[in-house]
């Protein structure tokens, strides 16, 4: 907890929260456009080194006043979540390239739907039927996001996909890891370890720095400001004044702001196939997620 939520004499309410973790999900769904925008101006190399980098030291400045609580487990659990974290943006980030901002969206949103099924295989924990039944639409979303066709998905779609299967790992070890460690120092951590394999691998290749026109510049500090370190700290903030099953809901409007400043921005525009595709995926995403019997619960009870 930051020294201005002990302050805070008057908690956000449950709506409060959640139209915050709305704002959230817009900033993140407008990162899709706005990298894939970027990619054409700079290398995927030199975008992640001057993008990670830099949300690590920006989000070092509000952390650091937690550096009496840094442990042994803490650093370690940084690094295996900034390793998760660091392909999850290599492979989205690669992928966006060769496909559409919107399929990135709606490909990337799948990770809500293997969470369960990868926790089933690490942890013993059984699948339930409904998130079965979230996958199979999700399976059928794909389907009709290719236009009817898996061959015609892209090497960009694929690559997408990959980091969709890297986030679900990711989610699950941050809910395993974040209960046991200071939030704050954990994402810096985990941030830091992104900025260090991001710096060593372009410092590697062959690409050179390059000067950078206003607009890239700008581009690439509200990437860093709004599509890490706000999003960052306004979801560990606010996920404290609303339950699990709300939060997972409101973030499966991502896609669909990522679709939306798709098309403003851009003019990215999906077939009639590919908006009913996307609509499965984020049904599936759904459906996996509610908690029906506690839904259910609270409708007899009122």
């Amino acid at each position: 907890m930051t020294q201005c939520q002990k302050e805070q004499s008057v908690p956000p309410t449950k709506l409060q929260a959640d139209l915050i973790l709305i704002m959230v999900s817009v900033f993140w769904g407008t990162t899709f456009i706005l990298s894939k925008l970027l990619l054409t101006e700079i290398s995927l190399l030199y975008y992640l080194a001057l993008r990670l980098p830099l949300a690590a030291i920006l989000l070092w400045i509000v952390a650091i006043r937690h550096y009496k609580e840094i442990r042994r487990q803490t650093i370690w659990d940084g690094i295996i979540l900034g390793i998760f974290l660091f392909l999850s943006y290599l492979f989205q980030m690669w992928g966006i390239q060769y496909t559409s901002a919107s399929n990135a969206g709606f490909i990337t949103g799948i990770n809500v739907i293997l969470v369960p099924v990868f926790s089933a295989f690490l942890f013993k924990e059984r699948p339930k039927l409904i998130t079965i039944i979230g996958i199979l639409l999700a399976t059928l979303g794909m389907y009709f996001l290719s236009g009817g066709n898996y061959q015609t998905l892209n090497k960009g779609d694929w690559l997408i996909l990959v980091c969709a299967l890297v986030v679900a790992f990711h989610v699950i070890f941050t809910g395993r890891f974040a209960p046991r460690n200071n939030i704050y120092l954990l994402t810096a951590i985990q941030l830091s370890t992104v900025a260090v394999l991001s710096l060593t691998l372009f410092l590697f290749s062959s690409e050179r720095i390059t000067p950078l026109r206003a607009n890239t510049t700008l581009l690439i500090i509200y990437l860093a400001v709004f599509g890490t370190i706000l999003t960052f700290l306004l979801q560990t903030s606010m996920q404290r004044f609303t339950t699990a099953t709300r939060t997972a809901l409101i973030f499966t409007t991502e896609p669909l702001f990522a679709a939306l400043f798709a098309f403003i921005i851009a003019g990215e525009l999906l077939t009639p196939y590919g908006w009913f595709g996307g609509s499965l995926i984020v049904l599936g995403m759904i459906v996996s997620e509610v908690n029906w019997s506690e839904l259910f619960d609270t409708q007899r009870r009122r």
